[in-house]
């Protein structure tokens, strides 16, 4: 008996251990850079979405193989929501392309005054509400800033006016010739 409650504890702790390993504390999150690779804490933090008149709780997994970008706004920022119904028309035209607003908690937006901007100008956009995560990893010294992500790596940091039809298409564009070049070395290996 006594070995049975032995195994359960060690068992529970190392439970305990993974999980904590899994979740970065905010002392472990540092900025990225342009060439880094996105950890995968990432890619499985929570965040609060507001999209379509409704508020969720998702993570960002469901983009790792698109090109995302992270697009940080606020409610004031009128070169922000101009700029909205582009990034509608982006990803509507681009499959590949996943475009997710990000509402800082530094904006000092609450949720109403996201709810009403985002009915106004942005229906088919969503966006992260009141993030502190994500502005950990991409600290903003101004907005509109724009963080574009591909194959897990931080491709790019911009501001607002990089975000044009011409340069998501160059990089779709990329990303397409890349992966024919490969498929092509695939079938000529011996």
């Amino acid at each position: 008996m006594f070995k049975k409650i032995t195994l359960l504890g060690v068992l529970a702790l190392l439970c305990l251990n993974f999980l904590a390993m899994a979740q970065a504390s905010p002392s472990e999150i540092k900025p990225l850079k342009v060439g880094d690779k996105l950890p995968e804490a990432f890619w499985q933090q929570e965040h609060t979405v507001y999209a379509n008149g409704k508020t969720t709780k998702q993570t960002l997994a469901a983009y790792k193989g698109k090109l995302l970008i992270l697009d940080f706004w606020a409610t004031w920022c009128g070169s922000c929501i101009k700029k909205f119904s582009l990034l509608d028309s982006l990803q509507q035209n681009h499959s590949e392309v996943k475009v997710m607003l990000v509402n800082t908690l530094s904006t000092k937006d609450t949720l109403e005054k996201v709810r009403v901007t985002m009915t106004e100008y942005g229906r088919n956009l969503q966006t992260v509400v009141s993030d502190a995560f994500i502005t950990k990893l991409f600290p903003q010294a101004q907005l509109p800033l724009c963080v574009w992500i591909e194959q897990g790596q931080v491709r790019a940091i911009t501001g607002g006016e990089f975000l044009t039809r011409e340069n998501v298409s160059s990089a779709v564009q990329r990303r397409q010739h890349l992966n024919q070049t490969i498929e092509k070395r695939k079938f000529k290996k011996p």
